[in-house]
């Protein structure tokens, strides 16, 4: 039972969410996040501003740009061939979320990122595919890269008065990925996670690379890997990638999950599987009859 009274508005378009919006205003997505805290008494909004009837849950593809809905859900993304087609990583991500088909069905990706909480599987995935966040409010329309959204743990570009409406995600068809992350067992919070976009050349040597840890720092952390460019990935090559993901870590994050100091040893192993797994989905994809042109673009 939520102890506080409240105002509640269901807006049926986004300029009515964005003119329902104020300081004290908190906005209800899947409600994961949101109505616990209201629940234990952590938020007293004097208004709750619900984002379900306002039409924020389509997928559609436009100019090889898959456009997410703020409101979409992991079952969504799971449900969805557009995504299993130009963001397998996001799909791949959706699948091992924590928390089992309730909250496959209720959370929503753009309630995820609002919360810019460093232990969720969304923001550094956002971050690797190097998605857009399409923001609503007074001044209008804007676009702001995932990876420039997060200020702080919780903390956010985003102003009082506006809301997320939906994801521009680049296709990342061409490319082969891997995501793991390391949790105290099998309904908790990850402690750590890695992201890893991976494209080679005819030749086999590495073309494209991008890896994104979450949980590690308060915000996602991306490593720059433009080392490798134009080196095969054999195992000396992943072992160096481990052992610069570890170095990257500069101010580990603490929570009641586990001390920084145990995020920060566990960032180089973390993404080493990520890459390795990367590297063993490109032969996999090349084994596949129709593939090869997706491979090289």
């Amino acid at each position: 039972m939520i102890p506080t009274r409240f105002e509640y508005l269901a807006p049926r378009t986004v300029a009515g969410l964005v003119a329902a919006l104020d300081g004290e205003s908190r906005l209800l997505a899947g409600g994961t996040w949101v109505v616990p805290e209201m629940e234990r008494a952590e938020s007293r909004p004097r208004r709750v501003v619900d984002l379900r009837h306002a039409g924020l849950a389509t997928i559609s593809v436009e100019r090889s740009r898959l456009c997410l809905g703020a409101m979409c859900t992991y079952s969504d993304l799971l449900a969805s061939e557009d995504v299993a087609r130009h963001a397998p990583l996001l799909h791949t991500m959706a699948a091992g979320v924590t928390g089992g088909a309730a909250l496959r069905n209720q959370a929503t990706i753009g309630g995820s990122v609002a919360a810019a909480r460093p232990q969720s599987d969304v923001p550094a995935t956002f971050v690797a595919l190097r998605a857009n966040v399409v923001v609503a409010g007074p001044a209008g329309v804007r676009r702001v890269p995932v990876a420039e959204l997060f200020l702080d743990a919780g903390r956010t570009v985003l102003a009082a008065a506006e809301v997320i409406t939906g994801f521009e995600v680049p296709s990342s068809r061409a490319f082969a990925h891997g995501y793991v992350k390391v949790k105290r067992g099998g309904s908790s919070w990850p402690i750590a996670t890695a992201a890893v976009l991976l494209r080679l050349d005819d030749a086999g040597r590495c073309a494209d690379v991008r890896l994104v840890l979450g949980g590690v720092e308060p915000v996602p952390l991306t490593v720059d890997l433009s080392g490798l460019l134009g080196r095969p990935l054999g195992d000396e090559e992943l072992d160096a990638a481990a052992a610069q993901a570890a170095d990257a870590v500069s101010v580990p994050w603490t929570d009641v999950l586990a001390p920084g100091e145990y995020r920060a040893a566990v960032a180089g192993p973390v993404a080493r599987r990520a890459l390795a797994m990367a590297r063993a989905g490109i032969g996999k994809r090349a084994a596949r009859p129709g593939t090869e042109g997706e491979r090289h673009g």
